[in-house]
């Protein structure tokens, strides 16, 4: 057991789980020290955190989903699943009030970006 939770503690990608902190957090709004004080920790600590330099245990994880009113898995994963397809939930949660014609366009934007670099997973089954 101790073995499994090693391998999942170093799977996590702190970078993105600061990002997505900071992100939730300023629509709550919160402030780095309006977090840092309702957690009991420091400001400093928090911004290490959202930066990715600080790794965060999965209970502070827990208490910081808490107090941003939010499930943990929108922090702990870029593809939280609460429907039956998983969905990028920064995104989701950013377009979610956009009209239909702004979200085809971003979709075409994404289409051409995506034939401009090429996708990853594509390039992953070439090398292979």
């Amino acid at each position: 057991m101790t073995a499994i939770l090693n391998w999942v503690i170093i799977m996590l990608d702190y970078k993105a789980i600061g990002r997505r902190i900071a992100f939730y957090r300023k629509k709550v709004p919160l402030t780095q020290s309006n977090l840092a004080e309702k957690l009991g920790i420091t400001e400093s600590y928090i911004s290490q955190v959202e930066r990715g330099s600080a790794k965060v245990s999965l209970s502070r994880l827990y208490d910081i989903s808490e107090i941003l009113h939010i499930d943990i898995a929108l922090l702990v994963s870029d593809r939280a699943v609460f429907s039956d397809t998983p969905k990028n939930s920064e995104v989701s949660e950013i377009i979610k009030d956009w009209p239909e014609d702004r979200t085809s366009l971003l979709a075409e934007i994404l289409l051409c970006l995506n034939d401009r670099i090429g996708n990853p997973k594509n390039n992953e089954a070439s090398r292979l």
